[in-house]
């Protein structure tokens, strides 16, 4: 019986253990995935302000017209003085109302141009990213469980949908955080949100560690796997993995790429 039960309990684990490597999904396969969904959001977006461009030039073009014949329209020589004060308003107005279509249409088009480039950049991401070559595992950057997932969630004061693009470890006030990989401090200093942080290059991908105390790295600085970088700032460390893909580089999950402990 207890051969039974501890064979039940393999099965059991073995049975586990194949489920979550089933549920973990490549992260180039998720980079792409969400890739084309940000590209996808990008589209709509852009039509909608294309959309809008349309529709205030074609006002804009029955305002100029109506402006033209109220700026051109005659003031008789005999019109009493509230008739011209009158007629002076209108024109006024008139030119108040094309300056301010002028500025809207200025926006719309300077928001369709950086739309237009961001889409652009975005296309020749996708085609990059096959190339681009992925850790298999990074180094938990400090000793403790994960207490905040990467991904969606719901904020408990607003209730709004958020995204979190990184992981929080639980961890001791002033732990040793230590560098998840071989690479090289791009940024070390003040991040809003996140007290200090480190930002490191290891080639086709970035890692940042935040929620640190005072950091001193100089930029330029090589570190290796496991070297020392900071200490935790209280009891939460802030760890994120950008792809260089598209503007700013785009996040994937940490998690499934953590070295077993």
């Amino acid at each position: 019986m207890r051969f039974a039960s501890g064979v039940t309990a393999l099965l059991l684990l073995t049975s586990r253990a194949h489920a979550d490597d089933e549920k973990r999904i490549d992260p180039k396969t998720a980079l792409a995935e969400q890739l084309a969904e940000e590209m996808t959001t990008l589209a709509k977006t852009l039509d909608t302000v294309r959309s809008k461009l349309s529709d205030a030039d074609a006002q804009r073009l029955r305002r100029v017209r109506a402006a033209y014949r109220i700026l051109h329209a005659p003031v008789a020589a005999d019109a009493s003085p509230n008739d011209r004060m009158a007629s002076a308003r209108r024109r006024a107005a008139a030119r108040l109302l094309l300056e301010r279509d002028r500025d809207e249409r200025m926006l719309l088009a300077e928001e369709t141009k950086q739309l237009e480039s961001a889409e652009h950049t975005m296309r020749g991401a996708s085609v990059k990213l096959p190339e681009v070559s992925l850790p298999e595992s990074v180094l938990r950057p400090v000793k403790g469980s994960v207490a905040r997932h990467f991904g969606a969630y719901v904020h408990d004061v607003s209730k709004a949908t958020l995204s979190r693009h990184g992981l929080d470890f639980e961890c001791d006030e002033g732990a040793p955080v230590n560098a998840p990989a071989d690479g090289t401090v791009r940024y070390a200093g003040a991040i809003r949100g996140l007290d200090h942080g480190i930002i490191l290059d290891h080639g086709d991908y970035l890692t940042v560690v935040a929620k640190l105390d005072t950091v001193v790295l100089p930029i330029g600085t090589k570190v290796s796997r496991g070297d020392r970088i900071g200490h935790a700032a209280r009891h939460r460390v802030y760890f994120e993995v950008r792809a260089k893909v598209g503007p700013g580089g785009l996040p994937i999950d940490p998690e499934p790429l953590l070295e077993k402990k």
